[in-house]
């Protein structure tokens, strides 16, 4: 687990890195995600959440505009607005990793197993569970979720600034 959590953590913060660093000296391109349900930035469906039991599972996420020289793409779906005993962590929500440079994207309903059979990895999640968890917050104020995808040149060297491009996607919810 801590592996994964410092994994997530490097990643997270290699997108920083990656400003400086990307191999064509600017900025990385945007990829373009779309979520099957809601709008970047709008109100997640309780059926993606703990709202529903059972739960929903995960959303339809598609993504495009990832630039030549893709070998694989991760991605994070984490709650920013809680930081467990007072840390700069956040809630990791969702990791998957070494997914296929030919994909455009994740179906509804990925399985919560550390292997799927595309090669596409998942690491467990706040609850320490393998795969997607949904939005789970304490009744009271939204919390805001974000999703990153990046396209990776280079999976192994993914921790020293080989990000090609980045996307990110936001949405809400509260009980």
């Amino acid at each position: 687990m801590r592996s994964l959590t410092i994994f997530a953590a490097a990643l997270a913060c290699t997108a920083g890195a990656a400003l400086a660093q990307n191999k064509g000296g600017g900025i990385p391109s945007p990829l373009k995600i779309k979520i099957s349900g809601y709008s970047d930035g709008g109100d997640i469906p309780a059926k993606y959440t703990c709202a529903v039991k059972p739960p929903g599972g995960s959303p339809q996420i598609d993504w495009s505009g990832a630039p030549a020289g893709t070998m694989s793409f991760a991605l994070i779906f984490h709650d920013g607005d809680v930081h467990p005993g007072k840390s700069f962590d956040d809630v990791t929500h969702w990791i998957a990793w070494n997914i296929p440079s030919t994909s455009t994207g994740l179906p509804a309903g990925v399985a919560g197993t550390a292997d799927l059979p595309d090669g596409t990895k998942q690491g467990n999640n706040i609850a320490r569970k393998t795969g997607y968890m949904g939005p789970c917050p304490p009744a009271g104020l939204p919390h805001h979720y974000t999703l990153e995808v990046y396209a990776r040149d280079d999976l192994e060297k993914a921790l020293s600034g080989h990000i090609l491009a980045s996307g990110v996607y936001n949405g809400v919810f509260h009980q």
